[in-house]
Parts: C-alpha cells; sequence; structure tokens
C-alpha cells in the first residue's frame, strides 16, 4: 500500500509540474505577451476577470508551495523505502555480523637491567643462495 501511495504522489507531481509551467505561461509581463495573448489574446482575462494578475500569482505560489513539499515529502518516502529492504540475497543477521580475526598474542617486552645495557649480538647471517651457472656464448 505505501508503494502505491508513492508511485500514485508522483503522478500528482508530474501533473502540478505541468500546472506550474502553464500557469507561468499564462502570466504575461505586458500588453502583448505571455502565453495568453497566442491562444487567443485574452484568454486569460476571459476565464478570470479583470483580477487575472492576483489569480495567476496567487495560483502560482500556490501551486509551487505544493510543488515543494509534495518532492520533499516524495523524497522522504523513498529514502526511507530504501533504507528498510535489506540487500538482495543477503539475511539481515549476516550483514551486521563481523568476520572473526584471528588474535596474535604481542611479543614480551624485555624488562631486566641487563638486556638494557648489554649490547646488541650481532645478527647472523641467512646463507646466501647458490648463484645460476654462467651460460657460454654461442658459438660463430
Amino acid at each position: 500500500m505505501k508503494d502505491f501511495l508513492l508511485y500514485a504522489s508522483v503522478v500528482i507531481l508530474f501533473l502540478v509540474c505541468l500546472l506550474v509551467v502553464l500557469i507561468i505561461l499564462m502570466q504575461k509581463p505586458s500588453s502583448n505577451a505571455g502565453m495568453g495573448s497566442a491562444l487567443g489574446g485574452g484568454a486569460a482575462e476571459s476565464v478570470f476577470g479583470g483580477d487575472t494578475t492576483n489569480v495567476l500569482s496567487k495560483m502560482t505560489t500556490t501551486l509551487t508551495v505544493i510543488l515543494f513539499i509534495l518532492s520533499f515529502g516524495l523524497y522522504l518516502g523513498f529514502v526511507a523505502r530504501e533504507t528498510k529492504k535489506p540487500s538482495a540475497g543477503v539475511p539481515a543477521a549476516a550483514t551486521t555480523t563481523k568476520p572473526a580475526t584471528p588474535e596474535v598474542p604481542a611479543a614480551p617486552a624485555a624488562t631486566t637491567p641487563a638486556a638494557t645495557t648489554t649490547p646488541a649480538a650481532p645478527a647472523a647471517k641467512a646463507p646466501e643462495a647458490p648463484k645460476a651457472p654462467a651460460v657460454p656464448a654461442p658459438a660463430k
């Protein structure tokens, strides 16, 4: 039911957007401009009477407020819908568990005074790997 309301609100938002565009185009800043003059030279005056500019500006303001409120509500609705869904194919409990890492004990620190005063013994060198025999140059 929630999905139906969200998608119905999207359709309403689309219709409000179209109405806002049409209302803005019907307004005319001068006597020979606007969509009203293009559609018959006074279609807005014949519909709304002599107080056309106040009616159109009030409708523009009202529809714009509805547009912003509906857009923000749809944003919140779709975000809430996405955060409640678990990942596809992964159970909700598996997403919260942390993989086990093996515990490695720390090396014990030398705390005896003799260990700190004696010089460190030279490190034993590892035996070097035998070198491969040189390949003779081919005869010419």
